[in-house]
């Protein structure tokens, strides 16, 4: 993926002329610019979200799949970060709950916690 995919909407040209301004507002050097772009383009402002399924149908998940405002692509790859939905990722088993404690360390207290279905309250 080129780096046009960072910032959809947002050319090149424009992507600079962003840095230079932001860089002069600071009062930070011309050298500087390729440092603030380089941050720019580091910075994941997405939410990382979690999504647990209880007791389901997997209905919130399909009504999620068929969306198309946004669509679910632009949703997943562009405006959260879905680090854990048992239905849509790779992993299962061990590698699916490493996922989730990965997330749940690296993002402590930032996640967003979505929980799918009803929570049992007895045995």
């Amino acid at each position: 993926m080129g780096k046009e995919a960072l910032f959809p909407g947002v050319n090149r040209r424009d992507f600079i002329k962003t840095c230079i301004t932001v860089s002069a507002m600071l009062g930070l050097p011309v050298s500087m610019v390729s440092k603030v772009a380089a941050a720019a383009q580091k910075a994941d402002n997405r939410p990382a979200v979690i999504w647990l399924h209880f007791q389901e149908c997997t209905g919130c998940s399909e009504s999620l799949l068929r969306s198309s405002h946004p669509a679910v692509a632009n949703l997943i790859l562009d405006m959260i970060s879905l680090d854990y939905h048992e239905t849509l990722m790779a992993g299962s088993g061990h590698q699916a709950e490493k996922s989730l404690h990965d997330s749940m360390n690296a993002n402590n207290g930032k996640y967003i916690l979505v929980i799918e279905g009803a929570i049992p309250t007895k045995d």
